[in-house]
C-alpha cells in the first residue's frame, strides 16, 4: 500500500458532521497518511467491494454521526474488521457546530494518534 499507513472510508453526508468526517479523512490522504477509499463506490459496485475486501489491511471507517452509514455499508459488503469513529466523538453537534479547517485538522491529528496504535 505505497506509503500509505492505512485504508479509510469516510461518510460525506448532507450534515456538517459528515463535512467533518469527509475533511478529516482528505487532509490524513494528502499528508499521505492514509489510502481513502470510495464510500459510494462500495454500494454500485460489487466486483469492487469484492476486491477491496481481501486488499485491507488496516481500515478506519470515519462515520459523521450514530446513523453509521459508513459502517453499514462496510458491514453489508463482509468487511468487519475495522476502526469504527465518529466525528461526534469530538464534540461535534449535528446540525449545529459550524465547520472550520482547524477543528478538522485536530481531529485528523488524534485519529492519527489512535491509529498508530492500533
Amino acid at each position: 500500500m505505497e506509503n500509505k499507513n492505512f485504508q479509510i472510508v469516510s461518510c460525506s453526508g448532507a450534515s456538517n458532521t459528515g463535512k467533518f468526517a469527509d475533511e478529516v479523512a482528505r487532509i490524513l490522504m494528502s499528508q499521505g497518511k492514509a489510502k481513502m477509499l470510495c464510500l459510494a463506490r462500495f454500494s454500485i459496485d460489487k466486483p469492487f467491494a469484492e476486491t477491496t475486501k481481501g486488499e485491507v489491511t488496516k481500515l478506519l471507517v470515519l462515520d459523521g454521526c450514530p446513523i453509521n452509514c459508513a459502517e453499514k455499508t462496510m458491514r453489508e459488503n463482509g468487511i468487519q474488521d475495522f476502526i469504527h469513529i465518529h466525528t461526534t466523538d469530538y464534540g461535534i453537534v449535528k446540525g449545529q457546530t459550524p465547520f472550520s479547517k482547524e477543528k478538522a485538522m485536530e481531529i485528523a491529528e488524534d485519529i492519527l494518534k489512535k491509529m498508530e496504535h492500533n
